[in-house]
């Protein structure tokens, strides 16, 4: 009996990391930020390739992100804080998944430190590459 729940149990583990492993975490690159479009575009450069990575779970430690929004553009490294997935300079924040509200692949957080210690939140929402934003 207890042979047979071991198997199961074993058999319970495979099935849990092949559909893991089925599973990435790739976002989209469009974001509707404050009623303007911004692109992400996440590379990792460990081995200084650039590579361009779509997967949250392949981003290296020399990654970084490019952020295009308004006039500004932005290159954010990403942030070392064990289980947040964010890029960023100190005074620009772009995050993914943070420990307070988790994953947010569809609207990821935008954030920027002013000068007076201010923190000023945007709000950000996936698109699609169909929809338009002015």
């Amino acid at each position: 009996m207890i042979k047979l729940l071991l198997v199961e149990k074993n058999q319970m583990n495979l099935i849990s990391l092949f559909i893991s492993l089925l599973i990435s975490l790739n976002p989209s690159p469009n974001f509707n930020c404050d009623g303007d479009k911004l692109t992400a575009v996440i590379r990792n450069n460990l081995n200084g390739d650039f590579a361009i990575t779509n997967d949250l779970e392949n981003i290296d430690k020399g990654a970084f992100v490019v952020l295009n929004w308004r006039k500004i553009k932005l290159m954010l490294p990403v942030s070392f804080k064990v289980g947040d997935i964010s890029f960023t300079d100190k005074k620009w924040f772009w995050s993914y998944k943070d420990q307070k509200s988790g994953l947010r692949i569809n609207n990821p957080r935008l954030a920027q430190l002013l000068p007076n210690g201010e923190i000023l939140e945007y709000s950000c929402e996936a698109i699609s590459t169909e929809e338009r934003v002015s």
